[in-house]
């Protein structure tokens, strides 16, 4: 077991030998052995333990047992109370998914604290397939099919080259001592439902069947592989990104057959659900505007793309800029410059900046959304215009609608920020002094 446990680490490079290791003990037999053999290869290595308060006296008992062990080994020891329970209830979660979000939260937040290389997790082989097929019970993608992994990010499981059996059985010839955990025995987990009902039936069939589901994850990680380099492909045909908005070309998107596949793997990362996906397939050709939304996202159906934007919360605060402010960062950054010796001023020709009329303008300024109603005269009109009617003549976007702030001297429009001045606070012959208004692009808005 000890050269096998070397040869895997080393195989999967699963940490240098000079790594500094978390090691995730719960006391169970797997922990325990994965401790004793870490031990034996002369890793520094610490033990953290979860204790999750779900039997009583018997967490209790865990605790202590796995402490005794770090002391009597002269390691460092974490340990952390969890009210599991309610952090279940509080987010709508299943017990062991709540216990598995604490204690890998926790976990991580001990590896950045006290800079630890790896976190390791006494997975074994039999771990291995029982995720395998909770995955197929709750419903999966391919990505689902492969299995845990021996390293993924900081997390290492240098056990799934071996059985639960072996590992018993190396722990019995050791004399390694171990807590037994009640919970394995009960069915009402659904982990515990399929090892202790479903896996058993497969063995009848397949005595090889540990080792036939190891060989089939394998060939289906080489096929996730391959199929993430063409999702890959494809997305980049499909997207573009402008800032940390992203667009999907319908036209393309609507050409494909599997669109459906596509379209789920784009968007993964925001957290659109499947249910999600069906519409925005069914609505690409309806008029533009429909909205869809995950938690932290938007995507927006625009003429010729969907757009995915963070989900900001909408605003009708004014906000107000006194006369002697020389600059805003928030809501979005603008610089205000007052020139009074304006005998040989030039406009400035710069992006996003404007010269006014100071005498013309009424403070304090006023920054806000634009709303429906609203009309201003662009400069070099000499006629009204609808600012719903502007941005259409500008094609801006349902975002860039969303998005664009408004500048102005009470009821009167001085700027539509980053594009058009309002012709009425234009610079003239008699003005007297000058106020350059800049917008920074690189800022909050």
């Amino acid at each position: 077991m000890y050269q096998r446990f070397l040869d895997f680490i080393e195989a999967n490079n699963l940490c240098p030998s000079n790594a500094r290791i978390l090691l995730g003990v719960s006391g169970g037999v797997d922990s325990m052995v994965m401790a004793h053999l870490f031990i034996k290869t002369g890793y520094p290595v610490v033990i953290a333990h979860c204790n999750f308060q779900l039997r009583g006296e018997e967490s209790e008992r865990d605790q202590e047992f796995v402490q005794s062990f770090a002391v009597n080994h002269n390691l460092t020891f974490h340990t952390k109370r969890f009210a599991t329970q309610s952090f279940s209830s509080d987010n709508k979660l299943s017990v062991q998914m709540a216990a598995r979000r604490l204690r890998y939260n926790w976990f991580n937040e001990l590896r950045d604290s006290y800079q630890y290389d790896v976190i390791a997790i006494g997975h074994n082989k039999n771990d291995l397939v029982e995720t395998f097929f909770i995955n197929i019970a709750r419903g999966t993608g391919l990505k689902g099919l492969t299995g845990i992994k021996p390293r993924n990010n900081y997390i290492i499981r240098p056990l799934l080259f071996a059985t639960r059996e072996e590992i018993s059985r190396f722990s019995k010839e050791h004399n390694i001592d171990y807590r037994e955990d009640s919970s394995n025995l009960t069915v009402k987990y659904s982990r515990n439902k399929i090892r202790h009902h479903i896996i058993p039936e497969f063995w009848h069939i397949n005595p090889r069947f540990l080792e036939t589901v190891r060989e089939n994850i394998e060939r289906f990680q080489d096929a996730y592989t391959i199929y993430m380099r063409a999702i890959e492909e494809k997305t980049s045909e499909l997207t573009f990104h402008e800032g940390a908005d992203l667009y999907i070309d319908i036209e393309k998107l609507r050409n494909l057959e599997e669109k459906y596949t596509y379209l789920f793997e784009i968007l993964k990362p925001y957290g659109f659900p499947k249910e999600i996906i069906h519409e925005v397939i069914n609505n690409l050709d309806a008029e533009p505007g429909k909205e869809f939304f995950s938690s932290t996202y938007k995507l927006v159906k625009d003429r010729h793309y969907l757009i995915v934007t963070i989900l900001e919360e909408e605003t009708s605060t004014l906000y107000y800029i006194d006369e002697w402010v020389r600059q805003i960062k928030a809501p979005i950054h603008l610089k205000f410059n007052l020139i009074e010796d304006i005998q040989n001023y030039t406009i400035p020709k710069v992006p996003h900046q404007i010269s006014v009329d100071y005498d013309k303008v009424q403070f304090p300024l006023i920054l806000r959304k634009w709303k429906k109603g609203d009309y201003f005269k662009p400069f070099g009109f000499d006629h009204y215009k609808k600012l719903s009617d502007f941005f259409v003549d500008r094609k801006y976007s349902l975002l860039d609608k969303e998005r664009v702030w408004i500048l102005a001297s009470g009821e009167k429009i001085i700027w539509v920020v980053g594009d058009r001045l309002d012709d009425r606070f234009k610079i003239e012959p008699n003005t007297r002094k000058i106020l350059e208004i800049s917008y920074v692009k690189d800022s909050f808005g």
